[in-house]
């Protein structure tokens, strides 16, 4: 055909609507969000840190997985997740973030037949918190800040499945860095706390998790040992009760008591190490 002007102009035309139907036919990519109790969103997975995931950090209280952000296209369909009689782990160890424990190219923590899992993190509005896998010392890194008042942000392991256990009666793991004098709190996600629509039990008020109060960071060699006994708040409201429904464990940065007449303070370069993370049965 010959390419006259008016020629040029139709294929101008009709290659211009091409292009529009083929971009729309690519929106929205029905990823993996996970809302958290106030309805947010969690954090975007990123793959730019050394050695493993970073979360870009999110606005909400303790979400279960970081996920990537739901496309237009339409939403997940997340299954319940499975507690009677649940998972028994045929070995106490959970992560020690080595390469055995640990995949760099999936995200993923774990061994086929124990625990296994995703990293995740979220934080307030205005905080900020991230994940990071250092190859080097195999150890979990959750840094970031804290802005006052009421301010948190965090971070943890998302389990694959629900823990139902009469075997453990806690979990252990060792702490490094600092918290930059932030509060420090343990937290454990249980299948009563986690929202319907995420495959827990829970229908409102979610994600008031049983927690303790890390009161100080040991030396990175000494274990912090924590008994499901030493848990208080969220359900289920008994040790018997936690060790039959856990789906997760986090650990939980929040803005210090306030200090004299000085208001509440933030606390900023927040740099948690997080190693040897398993249950225990003493």
């Amino acid at each position: 055909m010959k390419k006259t002007a008016t020629n040029v102009r139709r294929y101008l035309i009709i290659s211009s609507m091409l292009t529009l139907v083929v971009s729309a036919a690519g929106c929205g990519s029905g990823g993996g969000e996970r809302p958290g109790s106030n309805g947010g969103t969690a954090g975007t997975p990123d793959t730019t840190a050394s050695g493993g995931v970073v979360g870009s950090g999110g606005t909400t209280v303790n979400p279960v997985t970081s996920g990537g952000a739901t496309g237009t296209g339409g939403a997940s369909t997340v299954p319940t997740l499975a507690c009677t009689p649940g998972f028994q782990p045929a070995a106490p160890l959970i992560t020690d973030f080595s390469a055995t424990t640990w995949n760099g190219t999936t995200g993923k923590f774990g061994t086929t037949g124990n625990v296994t899992g995703s990293l995740f993190t979220y934080s307030s509005t205005g905080s900020t918190m991230q994940s990071m896998i250092d190859n080097n010392a195999e150890n979990l890194v959750l840094y970031g800040s804290v802005v006052a008042p009421g301010g948190y942000a965090g971070g943890g392991l998302s389990f694959d499945q629900c823990i139902n256990t009469s075997v453990y009666t806690g979990v252990q793991f060792t702490l490094g860095g600092t918290t930059s004098g932030c509060t420090l709190k343990l937290q454990v996600q249980t299948f009563d706390e986690k929202p319907v629509d995420q495959g827990g039990g829970c229908a409102a008020s979610c994600y008031v998790l049983p927690s303790v109060t890390l009161t100080s960071i040991a030396s990175p060699s000494t274990p912090t040992t924590v008994h499901f006994s030493d848990l208080t708040g969220g359900l289920p409201a008994t040790a018997a009760g936690i060790e039959k429904e856990i789906i997760g464990l986090q650990w939980q940065f929040e803005s210090p008591p306030p200090v004299g007449d000085g208001g509440q303070p933030n606390c900023t370069g927040i740099s948690l190490t997080i190693d040897s993370v398993s249950f225990v049965s003493i």
